[in-house]
């Protein structure tokens, strides 16, 4: 037997969200798509979130990041500075060394003793 059709109203489209018009503004205003932003027309609180987001660095700082800055001092470093720098524990810095900078980045890293006994790891460059 077939269904009756719906005697109710249809349901309307939700508003959006002054957070996801931000978003879309942003959008397309990075992209370039569509029509471009006149920000003249746009309201007093999307004109502070856009400047807030103008004002956003652009990268920042990882862990991994710190570990190639301390890496590529010309002195190297120790596993303890990594931990210091980091504050992950020696089997993480070894994985990252091993798997995140030599394997998926392709850094060329060496260990070296120092006359301490502690050892020494720098980058000595990138593989091709």
């Amino acid at each position: 037997m077939p269904k009756k059709p719906s005697k109710s109203k249809p349901k309307s489209q939700p508003k959006t969200k002054p957070e996801n018009k931000v978003k879309a503004a942003i959008k397309t205003k990075a992209q370039g798509n569509a029509h471009p932003i006149d920000e003249n027309k746009l309201s007093a609180p999307m004109q502070a979130a856009l400047a807030g987001v103008a004002a956003m660095p652009v990268k920042r700082e990882t862990k991994l990041t710190a570990l190639v800055a301390l890496l590529s001092r010309p002195d190297g470093a120790s596993i303890e500075d990594m931990i210091a720098a980091t504050g992950w524990q020696k089997h993480t810095i070894r994985s990252a060394l091993s798997h995140a900078l030599a394997k998926k980045h392709g850094y060329q890293i060496v260990s070296e003793k120092s006359e301490n006994g502690a050892r020494i790891y720098k980058i000595t460059g990138r593989a091709q």
